[in-house]
């Protein structure tokens, strides 16, 4: 085997925050679930005749894990079954001890042998998960409206032959308190690891060298004040190929065969929702950038570092109608079953706030120029002042440089990540000029002000000019390392699990502070805003840790 790319690790690392949703607790497990375990199933979603986007690639070979690199670049990559590029390894950073410093149904903390799924191993969690893939999941009732107001609610959804939904394994909340003896997988005297994985092939056009610079900086620099708990830091990082199916293959691997300690989900709520479902029936702490509710609500181990998508939108719906002062919105999502809950919530708060919606639509997650042009020219005919988008970045600049070539240029806007990178504004300049978008990370026009630590950590241990995505990488980082000094030195899974729950707020002055309880995973309660200023063909920061207008 050789080393993997760390340009893939820093795209994990990275890319965390971006794309689409899942389904509620208490509906019906999918079709991607059978497809993950090699079982047949009906895929049933939330809303009614709702259809997957065909675009899964069907669970494909297993991708081979690369060497180890200490704090150093490293390439290498495994070609996975079925001709995909697989990509895996790990990437381990020296750190040394310091002492550091929503909305949703009510869970109770689970046993590490979850009772609802009955699994005593991660093993044996994966069976228990094979079998009853496809069907109902009981995860309790909510005990309040979500962030999106919306209740749980189901309807049939029929899945295309190789296409994949939202839903992962059946995996119930379980009502048990942490018992026997400590979970200290994935954590030894020396090195805490844990498993990343991101759509690197499939998603987005983000070239994968923007991320070795930037991946191990806080790392280094916080082994320079100290470390953290005494241990180094080991990222395994695999490529779910933008398929949730495939998803669950590389998250099973790496808890079964990597032995890591957490799981995080960078982007894609699909493969999001799928992994988080399959973690919480294995007792694995899983965390994601903030995309879907449904489908996650009511997993104990499942927590969200940003808003979701429903909690973003009643921030845009402020800034659509009280900031920009527009009136007719259109809104236009990925096809996939998954953003069902992110359409009505969206929906619901536009019609609420007065706005005209003169267009709704799907495009494919992977949409052909085509598609792209004519949706642009749809878009102009419906006489939309502003446009919400939930795509990727691929599509928001073919989209928006097919509207312009129209000579029109609505106002962009939307929830996530990935859109407000400056790869976007280099791409889609002058067509993107004036979006707006939300980020769980500021801009570089005003880091020195959050965190005057980025700018000299960047230049002492990656060298060159700061950059957006290291900016991201470093926010996420610094969350990371606040919950896992909370843990405390006698590291494990359930110690984890109690300092997440215990109310305690985690600040990075770069991401949004979460907190978490017994009952809330989705913590988060701001976002940044961010203007696209094509004069510089860069995202400037409109509104730092905005909650609403």
């Amino acid at each position: 085997m050789r080393r993997v790319p760390t340009r893939a690790v820093g795209l994990a690392l990275l890319l965390a925050l971006a794309a689409a949703c899942g389904q509620k607790a208490g509906v019906s497990d999918g079709a991607p679930d059978a497809a993950a375990f090699g079982q047949p199933g009906n895929a049933t979603g939330v809303g009614g005749g709702a259809t997957a986007d065909p675009s899964g690639q069907g669970a494909l070979g297993t991708t081979a894990a690369g060497g180890s690199a200490t704090a150093a670049p490293g390439d290498g990559s495994a070609a996975s079954a079925g001709g995909q590029p697989g990509i895996g390894g790990s990437t381990t950073v020296n750190s040394g001890p310091l002492a550091g410093g929503g909305r949703q149904t009510a869970v109770s903390p689970p046993s590490v042998v979850n009772q609802a799924a009955g699994a005593s191993t991660p093993a044996a969690a994966s069976a228990r998960a094979a079998g009853s893939a496809g069907g109902t999941v009981a995860a309790g009732p909510p005990s309040g409206p979500s962030s999106s107001g919306q209740g749980s609610a189901a309807g049939p959804a029929s899945a295309a032959p190789g296409s994949a939904g939202p839903a992962g394994p059946s995996a119930g909340t379980g009502n048990a308190t942490p018992s026997g003896p400590p979970d200290r997988s994935g954590v030894t005297d020396t090195v805490i690891r844990i498993g990343v994985h991101a759509p690197l092939t499939g998603a987005a056009p983000l070239p994968q060298n923007a991320f070795d610079k930037g991946k191990d900086v806080y790392w280094k620099w916080l082994a320079a004040q100290g470390g953290l708990l005494g241990r180094n830091v080991e990222i395994i990082f695999k490529d779910d190929q933008f398929n949730p199916a495939h998803a669950v293959q590389v998250c099973r691997e790496m808890v079964e065969q990597d032995k890591v300690f957490l799981l995080f989900g960078v982007a894609g709520s699909d493969q999001i929702t799928a992994c988080a479902r399959y973690a919480n029936s294995a007792g694995v702490p899983y965390l994601s950038a903030g995309v879907n509710e449904d489908g996650l609500t009511g997993l104990p181990w499942y927590f969200a570092v940003s808003q979701t998508y429903a909690q973003q939108n009643r921030t845009i719906v402020g800034l659509v109608k009280n900031v920009m002062h527009k009136t007719k919105i259109a809104i236009v999502l990925n096809q996939t079953p998954a953003l069902d809950e992110t359409q009505r919530s969206i929906t619901k708060l536009a019609q609420a706030a007065g706005l005209t919606i003169v267009r709704q639509s799907r495009v494919s997650k992977q949409a052909s120029d085509a598609e792209l042009v004519s949706e642009a020219n749809q878009l102009r005919a419906s006489g939309a002042e502003a446009v919400y988008l939930l795509t990727a970045p691929v599509n928001f600049i073919k989209l928006a440089t097919n509207a312009y070539a129209q000579a029109y240029s609505p106002l962009w806007t939307g929830p996530g990540l990935t859109n407000g990178l400056n790869i976007v504004t280099e791409g889609g300049c002058p067509a993107v000029n004036g979006a707006r978008w939300m980020s769980p990370f500021p801009q570089l026009d005003v880091i020195d002000r959050l965190d005057p630590d980025y700018r000299p950590a960047y230049r002492t241990y990656a060298g060159g000019e700061p950059d957006d995505i290291g900016l991201a990488e470093w926010g996420l980082n610094k969350t990371f390392r606040l919950m896992l000094e909370a843990a405390g030195r006698d590291l494990s899974r359930q110690s984890f699990l109690r300092a997440l729950t215990s109310g305690k707020s985690f600040a990075s002055n770069v991401f949004p502070t979460v907190s978490y309880d017994g009952s809330i995973r989705f913590g988060a309660r701001s976002m940044h805003v961010l203007e696209a200023d094509c004069s510089t063909r860069k995202w400037k920061t409109m509104t730092t840790f905005a909650e609403g207008f």
